[in-house]
């Protein structure tokens, strides 16, 4: 005997309560519209309680298939998920390694900072004592001239008189 004349309606619904003809089709109907049409099955409507086997069975696999494809819609969805939290991971990373090399940077230019600052003081005094040294060459070079122009202007006042 097929295994769907073995069973009837009444036996398997819950609680063994009367299930109406119009509310039994009206809830399949429901179902049917989650999983699809049904263009092979009866001429596209949904099959009742009498229905052939071959119908039902139809229907089981289409079952079976929205259910395989929500699985792997579901398959697909948590390694998209999988790989969205690798790629936000990996640019966590990039962005700890990015903030490390800015630090690094920051140090090498701080460091560079204060070492052409101390090179820049240095210059500076160098500069000054360069220029005291030449105050103080310009002020003996002025004593020479004064020096010399005085001794020769009296040899040359004393020449002429002689």
């Amino acid at each position: 005997m097929d295994a769907a004349k073995k069973y009837s309606w009444e036996s398997l619904s819950p609680l063994d309560a009367p299930v109406s003809k119009s509310s039994s089709d009206a809830e399949l109907a429901n179902v049917v519209r989650l999983i699809g049409r049904l263009d092979d099955i009866g001429g596209g409507l949904p099959p009742t309680r009498r229905s052939s086997p071959q119908d039902w069975s139809l229907l089981i696999d289409r079952v079976r298939h929205a259910a395989t494809h929500a699985r792997e819609v579901e398959a697909q969805a948590q390694e998209q998920e999988q790989r969205v939290h690798e790629l936000l991971e990996r640019a966590r990373e990039d962005l700890k390694l990015a903030a490390e090399r800015v630090r690094d940077a920051e140090a090498r230019t701080a460091d560079i900072q204060s070492r052409a600052d101390v090179l820049l003081n240095a210059a500076d005094e160098r500069v000054k004592a360069a220029e005291e040294r030449a105050r103080i060459a310009e002020e003996w070079l002025s004593r020479v001239y004064d020096t010399i122009a005085n001794e020769f202007r009296v040899e040359a006042t004393a020449k002429r008189t002689a």
